[in-house]
C-alpha cells in the first residue's frame, strides 16, 4: 500500500458517519474512553423543588457531576395540578412530568441504538399513559394504591428500518434506558426530613 492509499484509507475511517445528526465515531470513541476508565462512567444529577404556594412547585436544576467533575446547568421546571384536582393549570403535573421524563429518556436510547444500527429515523413519537385511582392519592382507602398498576407506551416510528428491526431497536433500547430502568425497577429510597 502506498503512502497516500493509506493515508486516504486513514482518512475514511476518521470521517464522520452522520445518521439521525449522531457522528458514529464520536459515540464510539465516546464508549471506548468510558469502558478504558470506569471512574469517568460515574454521574450523578440532582434537582432542588420548591413549593410556589397552592400546589405548584419549581424544581431547579443547577448542576450535575461526571466523572468526579461538577458540570454547571441551567434549567427551570415548574408543576401544578388541573383545575379539577384542586391546582390552578399554570404547569404540567407530576404524572405528567414522570411520562415526560420516561418517554425522553427511552427516545434518547431508541435514537442512540437506532443510529448505531445504521437506521435512518424520519419521524419518531413515544405517547405513554398510567391510570390511577385518585381514592388511593387522597388516603381514602387503604386498600387502593396511590399509583399506576402500568405505564402502557407505544412508539410510532417512520425510517429505513423493518418493522423486525425496529422491535430489535426497542428491546435493546429497554436493557439501556435509565429512567425506563428506575420505574421498573424497585429502587431503595433514603430520605430524612430535617426541620429548619
Amino acid at each position: 500500500m502506498t503512502t497516500a492509499t493509506a493515508t486516504q484509507s486513514n482518512h475514511t475511517a476518521n470521517a464522520p458517519r452522520i445518521v439521525n445528526g449522531f457522528d458514529l465515531n464520536v459515540i464510539e470513541q465516546a464508549g471506548a474512553a468510558l469502558a478504558a476508565n470506569p471512574a469517568m462512567a460515574q454521574s450523578t444529577f440532582r434537582a432542588r423543588t420548591e413549593w410556589q404556594g397552592q400546589l405548584r412547585s419549581r424544581t431547579e436544576i443547577d448542576s450535575y457531576d461526571l466523572g468526579g467533575q461538577r458540570i454547571p446547568r441551567k434549567h427551570r421546571i415548574m408543576s401544578d395540578e388541573p383545575v379539577e384536582l384542586l391546582g390552578s393549570n399554570e404547569a404540567p403535573n407530576p404524572q405528567e412530568l414522570l411520562l415526560a421524563a420516561l418517554n425522553a429518556c427511552m427516545m434518547v436510547g431508541f435514537v442512540a441504538t437506532a443510529s448505531q444500527a445504521g437506521l435512518r429515523i424520519d419521524s419518531l413519537a413515544i405517547e405513554s399513559e398510567c391510570a390511577l385511582d385518585l381514592r388511593g392519592a387522597f388516603g381514602l382507602d387503604p386498600n387502593v394504591k396511590p399509583g399506576a398498576e402500568k405505564i402502557v407506551y407505544t412508539i410510532r416510528v417512520k425510517g429505513s428500518g423493518t418493522q423486525e428491526q425496529f422491535d430489535a431497536v426497542h428491546r435493546e433500547m429497554t436493557t439501556k434506558s435509565p429512567n425506563r430502568f428506575h420505574i421498573a425497577q424497585p429502587i431503595p429510597f433514603e430520605c430524612k426530613v430535617q426541620v429548619e
